[in-house]
């Protein structure tokens, strides 16, 4: 089992940071471009709140894998948790955390997942896959704080996802 957390504090307020983390597909364009990472939403609840399931698919350490995630807890502008329902993993769960702070807004990402092999996987993980995650959510981070400072409306970030997807 490993966790992995990263912090960033971003110049907006928690209600922009987390309007952002609230759409899954946004995510999607803060990882690196060789990670092909997509994210399709599959059944939307609410304000993508708790019931919310949507499938990220990728090439992660090489590997093309796919998985699909649902929101298993959503406090408004305070957290959002999304757990995977299937794929790769023995255990995913990730957690982001939304706390104001005196330049706007502490952002906490924490991935904890286990994969889903034996003393291999465990070994591989060490050694490989769990440094790729964490240069992964501090690449995310800092992509989310450089978009987000940027002053784009949730909609103009809306556009620029689609039109990405669509190109």
């Amino acid at each position: 089992m490993s966790k992995v957390s990263r912090s960033v504090t971003i110049s907006a307020p928690c209600e922009a940071v987390f309007a952002y983390y609230a759409r899954p597909e946004h995510i999607a364009k803060t990882f690196p471009e060789d990670v092909k990472m997509k994210v399709t939403p599959i059944n939307v609840k609410e304000g993508f709140g708790i019931g919310t399931v949507f499938r990220i698919e990728g090439d992660f350490g090489g590997r093309p894998l796919a998985w699909d995630m649902e929101t298993i807890a959503y406090d408004l502008n305070k957290m959002i948790q999304v757990k995977a329902i299937n794929g790769p993993f023995k255990k995913n769960i990730i957690t982001v955390l939304f706390e104001k702070a005196t330049e706007g807004t502490k952002l906490t990402f924490e991935a904890d997942y286990e994969l889903g092999y034996s003393l291999l996987g465990k070994t591989i993980d060490k050694l490989r896959i769990k440094k790729e995650v964490e240069m992964g959510i501090e690449r995310s981070c800092a992509a989310v704080k450089q978009y987000i400072e940027s002053g784009k409306s949730s909609s103009q970030m809306v556009s620029e996802i689609k039109a990405e997807v669509t190109e």
